[in-house]
């Protein structure tokens, strides 16, 4: 793809002259809302096999299309370059998965821009969702209101979640805690269970090895 064209469209997608762009390959773009997306959403730094493995076992569970999505803005990071996003369009596009990138940093803003879709995450950011300091611009004078009205916002443009469990420090297995999610939200969520998707390796660990080496 032509860098220039690239770059204004990431440009024009910051400035929030238009909400997302998709990605179908080196030179094919649309801006039109995927139909019945379930969408893996990260930072890809790098993209790995771990992504990969994760998004086509959600795939197979849900018989839905498969999709990446970077988000510009992102609530535990800085916002990324122009030069950043470029390169990770030119790296995740050379892996055949059609990749949206957009300005929506949280769920309930993707939920407005891709309704009906399911939101493949692992297991630390379905414990983020419950995390009440990523809602601190929501004022509410009820507590976890907030948490509520965010699993509303998705509930209403009917999103859902598949969750992939994670591995922590001490390889350990771990998968989603249902005791988290407010009960008229349980039918949101579902996982993917061990035997459907188990992967170990992490953007972490690759990022720490290439440092060391």
């Amino acid at each position: 793809m032509n860098q220039k064209n690239l770059k204004n469209i990431i440009s024009e997608i910051i400035f929030q002259k238009i909400p997302f762009c998709l990605f179908y390959g080196v030179n094919k773009i649309s801006y039109e809302i995927p139909v019945n997306p379930v969408i893996l959403s990260g930072s890809f730094n790098p993209f790995h096999v771990g992504h990969k493995q994760m998004l086509l076992a959600a795939q197979k569970e849900t018989s839905y299309n498969p999709f990446l999505e970077i988000s510009i803005t992102n609530v535990d990071k800085d916002e990324l370059k122009i030069s950043d996003i470029q390169k990770k369009i030119d790296m995740i596009i050379g892996h055949k998965f059609p990749l949206i990138v957009s300005n929506a940093p949280r769920f309930f803003e993707k939920s407005h821009l891709f309704p009906k879709s399911i939101f493949l995450i692992g297991n630390d950011t379905f414990e983020r969702l419950f995390d009440l300091k990523y809602y601190n611009d929501i004022k509410t004078n009820i507590s976890n209101s907030s948490i509520n009205l965010n699993l509303e916002i998705l509930k209403k443009n009917g999103c859902k979640f598949l969750v992939a469990g994670r591995t922590t420090e001490n390889n350990i297995f771990t998968n989603m805690n249902s005791s988290l999610i407010p009960k008229k939200f349980e039918f949101m969520f579902s996982t993917l269970k061990e035997s459907q998707f188990r992967n170990d390796i992490s953007s972490t660990q690759i990022r720490n090895y290439s440092k060391e080496n």
